[in-house]
């Protein structure tokens, strides 16, 4: 089981790696570099209470024409409220995206890695393949149009 659970683990720390890859890179130059984007933040929560530490990723959905080269990533606070970065922008290109939730990590305690469990939600909102979160990115969305909602 151990082998199961770590194994399940080790594609949601990859992608959380190149979340934080693209996140952080950047092409230099000026301020106005990278693409146009909307500001995008909200709250995550499982089952109506808040998710501290979470990740979240917004993966363009080309079924519904959006083509971005961005990956657009944020991570949770203690009350469960993220914000998009995008190429080290605050927010998300305009378009349809499918969301997917990273687990909380837990914190490094006496210098071993930290065990990994079970998600606290549908291991479906960990997978770009299998989860049914869909936002469209806009400008002047409505306060609460970009909260993201998971299961147990």
């Amino acid at each position: 089981m151990s082998h199961h659970v770590s194994r399940f683990w080790s594609i949601p720390v990859c992608a959380c790696s190149l979340v934080i890859a693209v996140v952080t890179s950047g092409c230099g130059g000026s301020g106005n570099d990278g693409p146009k984007v909307s500001r995008v933040s909200g709250v995550i929560t499982v089952d109506g209470a808040p998710l501290p530490s979470a990740g979240v990723a917004f993966h363009p959905d080309t079924a519904k024409g959006n083509t971005a080269k961005y990956l657009p990533a944020g991570t949770a606070d203690d009350k469960g409220r993220y914000e998009l970065v995008t190429a080290t922008k605050k927010g998300a290109p305009p378009g349809w995206y499918k969301v997917v939730v990273s687990a909380p990590v837990p914190a490094r305690t006496g210098g071993e890695a930290p065990k990994m469990g079970p998600p606290p939600f549908n291991a479906k909102y960990a997978d770009p393949a299998t989860t049914d979160l869909n936002i469209e990115v806009k400008d002047g969305a409505a306060s609460g149009s970009y909260d993201v909602k998971v299961m147990k």
